[in-house]
Formats: structure tokens, sequence, C-alpha cells
């Protein structure tokens, strides 16, 4: 991101994202949405790659995994009183250093993650939500916005499992049999809970650690 003078009428659209000018309060939330930051990332690693620091860093990163594979192949043909080669090994022991550092935390960070308050949702089929629950609240991330999405005239479950889409099936019989809804909302209902059927496999709610 380049914090640059902006030439638009908007004098607070100072941030220049991807060649459009933002105000600097809209940036966290831009960066915030889905993928955005992954997408972000992989274009500034790409056009590093292109730049000729890039290029070299990339070349000597290759060239020393190559390197410590021959080692690891052969460690008798290494020169070890070469002031090239303690440089490496020197490397090679801040890499193992940092990996052993990381693992630690890793290992901390799911020890933790498992001794979490899990989300109080119960699944339609009895089963209780897996996933850690939201600090202060009872719900997790996930179903704390489901709820915040639910319907105020016809209580329907959350649509995140064949069961629950089922279940929302079968509401949605009873609401045409006692007329509770007009047709053109059961037709734009159908469609909605046909659409979940089809995305329920390909999402994922945290409910599997």
């Amino acid at each position: 991101m380049d914090i640059v003078e902006s030439p638009n009428a908007d004098p607070t659209a100072a941030a220049l994202i991807d060649g459009q000018y933002r105000r600097l309060e809209d940036v966290d939330k831009l960066m915030d949405q889905p993928g955005a930051r992954t997408e972000r990332e992989q274009k500034t690693r790409e056009e590093w790659l292109q730049s000729p620091h890039g290029q070299m860093c990339k070349e000597l990163y290759d060239k020393f995994l190559e390197y410590k594979a021959f080692v690891e192949k052969d460690p008798d043909g290494a020169f070890v009183d070469y002031e090239e080669h303690q440089l490496f090994a020197r490397a090679l022991g801040l890499m193992e250093t940092h990996t052993r550092k990381y693992a630690v935390r890793d290992q901390q960070n799911l020890e933790r993650a498992q001794r979490a308050a899990r989300c109080t949702h119960i699944l339609t089929n009895g089963e209780r939500c897996r996933a850690p629950r939201v600090r202060r609240r009872l719900l997790c991330h996930m179903h704390e916005r489901m709820l915040e999405a639910r319907a105020e005239k016809l209580e329907l479950p959350p649509l995140e499992d064949a069961n629950s889409i089922q279940l929302a099936i079968m509401k949605l019989q009873k609401a045409v049999i006692d007329g509770t809804l007009d047709h053109k909302r059961i037709g734009y209902l159908s469609n909605l809970i046909q659409i979940a059927a089809w995305n329920v496999s390909r999402t994922n709610f945290g409910g599997d650690e």
C-alpha cells in the first residue's frame, strides 16, 4: 500500500491500493474482506520476485537448498574449513532454531485452542458445535453471524448441514399449508434453500477441529 497525495476531489482519499485512491479509515475494512490480505500478499510477493533483489534472494535460497541436499547426501564431501561452508552452516543453524521456536509456538497455540471454551450452539442432529466461542460470548464467530442473520417472521434453523436444510424444508412446508406466507415469499425461500443445499458441502463453519 502506497500513501501518496491524492489527485481526487476528496483530499482524504490518500491510500493508493491497486490503482484506486481510498480513505485511510476504509483501508482496514477493505483489507479485512475474505481473501483480500491473501491476494494482496501474493501480489506483493510476485512484484518482489520480479525485482533484482528479489531474484537474487530467490536464487540464493534455491542454491542454499541445493547445497543442503548435497551435504545431507554426502556429508564427507563438504568443505568444512572454508568460510563459504561455515556461513552456510551458521545459516542452517539459524533456520533450525527458527523452525524449532515456531514449532513450539504452534504447539502451544494448539494446546490453548484445545482448552478454549466451545460454542454452545446445538446442531440439528443434537451434537454440539466444537468451534471455539467468541471471547465473552456463548457462540463461535460463524454462529454469531448466523444468529444475527436469522429472520424474525419465520424461524428457520441455520442452513449449515443436510439435517438443518431438511428441517427448513419441513418448516417451509408448514408455512405453505398454514398459509402464513404469500406465494412470492415461498418461491424466494424455496430458491434459497435449494442454493443452501447445493452449497452446504462446500462450506466449513469450523465445527471440526
